[in-house]
């Protein structure tokens, strides 16, 4: 049955969803990637072992052309920081549907699951659109093969500059579960940032994004 809902895809990024919460500490910048613009901040969050993280470039593109990306679940694998597979499970509205997705883990650590539900929004001055994305606990049951991840916040926001460019930003925040060592999953928090959105800004040249239009996002 998984493999079936897996074919059917088109998908939004997993790690994923709401603000990071308002009682996390101060962002402090980690990585700048002068090559590509990419700056990685991250901060400690009250009560959890792991930092949220926060990345974000600048760069030459349509507000719509990302979140066309985010849906592509076929090329997830290709940019999506250690992401082995994701799924639509249902889609709720044009701006709203859950999600699979599984995130690989460096052997012997299980790999991750988790389901969540996302939802798009265009701020009516700003023009800016966001992806929130939040863990959904009550969809379906864990199984033996994945450790569930069941605490997860995440958003994507896209926001348009001058000139043509956009401010892409991408925060998260997440409890991987399974008494993983915080040195380990922290380890992921300036990674994970920094080679999604690398390889973010490489596909977005693609004219099936630049090109894409969705009713719901005013250029």
């Amino acid at each position: 049955m998984l493999k079936a809902v897996m074919k059917r895809a088109i998908a939004l990024i997993a790690v994923v969803t709401l603000a990071v919460p308002a009682w996390a500490g101060n962002w402090e910048e980690a990585k700048y990637d002068k090559d590509n613009d990419i700056r990685v901040f991250t901060r400690s969050v009250k009560g959890s072992d792991m930092k949220a993280f926060r990345g974000e470039m600048i760069m030459p593109s349509t507000l719509t052309a990302p979140i066309a990306l985010l849906q592509d679940v076929d090329r997830a694998g290709e940019w999506v920081f250690n992401c082995r597979a994701m799924a639509l499970i249902e889609e709720l509205s044009d701006t709203q549907a859950l999600y699979y997705t599984v995130t690989e883990m460096p052997w012997p650590v299980m790999n991750r699951d988790n389901i969540s539900e996302t939802n798009i929004v265009q701020d009516a001055e700003t023009n800016a659109v966001t992806v929130t994305i939040s863990a959904r606990n009550d969809v379906f049951p864990e199984n033996d093969d994945h450790v569930r991840i069941r605490e997860l916040v995440a958003t994507w926001t896209v926001e348009p500059l001058n000139d043509g460019l956009v401010r892409i930003v991408y925060e998260a925040h997440a409890d991987p579960g399974g008494g993983l060592p915080s040195w380990l999953v922290n380890s992921f928090v300036v990674d994970a940032p920094l080679q999604t959105l690398r390889n973010m800004r490489k596909l977005l040249d693609d004219e099936r994004y630049q090109l894409a239009q969705r009713d719901y996002i005013a250029q």
